[in-house]
């Protein structure tokens, strides 16, 4: 278990150019929305003196009124963008089940470039060498027709969590918990258990299908349904194995998110001070990233260290065919 997520973090800093491809998608998707929240920002303060007081700090009567006429990109705009305020957001928005809103697009488009991607970046890092950019997207067209199946197993699981189990858990079960207790802590102890319980299975179900993903390219399996069936029969025989590793990972990402709590900027940087903070951003959507990748090299460690060996990968390397003009070359002289 420890030996396989020390391997994923050395399989994943050996990937630099992956880390780097996925960090420039997550940019690119993110873009179209910035320049929107830009422009949308720059029209409403214009050469004004309010321009220069905002400039210079958070300025709450200006935000309140720009939000009276902003439309579904301009209202995502708020302090709980800046610093690390914007990660908290989005985990309790996430646990909460409270849409996306106008990132609905990007997080459906990122989504889908994922599917694409996840084929390549995974025969890569279970290779642990470079396998040139042909073999790379290769491997991902070969994989997105199985990966856009798998991805629709997991919209019904994730629809049946979201759209019954949590307010079944957060509603009934809830009120029944705490309906006889008289003391406010009683209700956020409870509350906070059941939170604990639904990021439990959610964090289940991820893994299900982060190891059905690294079975379906290891293996080279056609059917979803049986890599799923096929990873629910491995987990069973290794609990203790998925679960550690699962920590180990889980503790890489929560160090990632305590290093940007204590170096994410506040609302008062101006000038070159901005450009410094979208570096501090950058730098820190980068470690998530390799944060990610290293915790699929850690399960493709894992995975092959108990059923194969360190490199193993059933289908071949993909390679580029040779250019038609080589046949005009004829048989080689004897």
């Amino acid at each position: 278990m420890i030996s396989a997520f020390l391997d994923g973090l050395r399989r994943a800093a050996a990937a630099p150019l992956v880390v780097v491809g996925i960090w420039a998608a997550t940019l690119a998707t993110a873009l179209p929305l910035a320049l929107m929240l830009f422009l949308g920002i720059a029209g409403d303060l214009g050469p004004s003196a309010t321009s220069a007081a905002v400039a210079e700090g958070w300025d709450e009567m200006w935000w309140i009124e720009f939000r009276g006429d902003a439309n579904a990109v301009e209202g995502t705009f708020g302090p709980w963008v800046i610093g690390f305020a914007a990660a908290l957001f989005n985990l309790s928005n996430f646990l909460d089940g409270v849409p996306p809103r106008a990132a609905t697009l990007p997080a459906i488009v990122w989504f889908l470039a994922w599917i694409f991607l996840a084929g390549g970046v995974i025969d890569r890092l279970a290779r642990q060498r470079p396998i040139g950019s042909a073999a790379f997207f290769s491997a991902c067209g070969g994989f997105v027709g199985r990966f856009v199946r798998l991805g629709l197993i997991a919209a019904v699981a994730y629809g049946v969590l979201f759209l019954w189990f949590r307010p079944w858990l957060f509603g009934d079960l809830y009120e029944s918990l705490a309906r006889d207790a008289t003391v406010e802590r009683t209700w956020a102890v409870t509350r906070f258990g059941l939170y604990v319980i639904f990021g439990a299975v959610l964090a289940a179900a991820d893994l299900v299908f982060d190891y059905t993903r690294v079975r379906a390219v290891v293996e080279d399996r056609r059917s979803m349904i049986g890599a799923l069936l096929a990873t629910l029969r491995f987990m069973r025989r290794h609990p203790a194995g998925v679960a550690g590793l699962w920590l180990l990972n889980g503790l890489l990402l929560a160090l990632v998110y305590a290093a940007y709590a204590l170096v994410a900027p506040g609302a008062g940087a101006s000038g070159g001070a901005v450009w410094g903070a979208f570096a501090v951003g950058q730098l820190y959507i980068a470690a998530r990233v390799f944060a990610r990748l290293a915790a699929y090299a850690s399960q493709i460690s894992y995975f092959q260290s108990r059923l194969a060996h360190a490199t193993y990968v059933a289908s071949p390397e993909p390679r580029w065919p040779d250019s038609p003009s080589a046949e005009a070359l004829g048989p080689p002289a004897t």
